[in-house]
């Protein structure tokens, strides 16, 4: 008696992927964008965190202290044009704080003057007056130009004008503290009986709260762009589709199961 040849069971279905759509390539190109985004902002939060950690015992960011010198009678910074469009407590302060300089003679009997008054006001005090106006300040190494205005010595010794904000004079160090307002205002830094030949040590420093918000702002931003980069990129690869073909098999074959 002749068997029957076996009759071919139909097998499960082989799963094929779907081929990549430019769609998902998409998809996986932004997510990587806010990836890089995401990590590139937490390393600028981890900065600012790192910067206001850096405050010295006052709380103020301190820059310093740098030699400048001139022979002149008078050396004075930029003006500096604080432009504030709300209520100063609410712009100046809490973006800016407070302003700190200090500054110290080369030589210590000689007394110091430092001054910030307006700036149409200084002008005016130092109109005809033999001064050094900063025009550059390179870093590292640090360097300070000067654009020299020639002229004569002071009518009067600079304690005695009326129009600074914020002034302190005298031996040894001497230190300013300025609350920023809306103006434009210029640095002035003298001996303080008006003499020739400005020698001395500055630093400058700021409160900058604003540095820690900003920080903080920063890290939870990253944060969330890199969660939704990763997010993005595993779905979009983890959820492609497939489908499924059924195994092709020689007659008379019995398919694996």
């Amino acid at each position: 008696m002749t068997a029957a040849p076996a009759t071919p069971v139909p097998s499960s279905p082989a799963p094929v992927r779907r081929s990549w759509s430019a769609w998902r390539t998409v998809l996986v190109i932004l997510g990587s964008l806010l990836i890089l985004l995401g990590g590139g902002l937490l390393v600028g939060g981890g900065i600012g965190l790192w910067a206001h950690s850096q405050r010295d015992a006052d709380g103020y960011h301190t820059a310093g202290p740098e030699r400048i010198t001139t022979d002149a009678y008078a050396l004075t910074a930029p003006s500096l044009d604080v432009a504030i469009t709300g209520p100063d407590a609410l712009y100046a302060n809490d973006l800016l704080g407070d302003v700190r300089i200090r500054i110290e003679s080369a030589n210590a009997e000689t007394p110091l003057f430092v001054g910030i008054g307006p700036a149409g006001e200084v002008a005016k005090y130092l109109d005809g007056v033999g001064h050094s106006e900063v025009s550059d300040i390179d870093v590292d190494p640090f360097k300070v130009s000067y654009i020299p205005h020639q002229g004569d010595a002071p009518a009067a010794d600079p304690s005695a004008q009326t129009f600074w904000v914020a002034s302190d004079s005298g031996t040894g160090p001497r230190s300013l503290d300025w609350d920023v307002a809306d103006g434009n205002w210029s640095v002035v830094v003298m001996n303080a009986d008006g003499s020739p030949g400005v020698d001395a040590d500055v630093s400058v420093g700021g409160t900058l709260p604003i540095v820690l918000p900003i920080a903080i702002a920063t890290l939870v931003v990253g944060g969330i762009l890199l969660i939704l980069g990763i997010v993005l990129v595993v779905v979009t690869v983890a959820t492609r589709r497939t489908v499924r073909t059924p195994v092709q098999t020689a007659p008379g074959q019995v398919p694996a199961p």
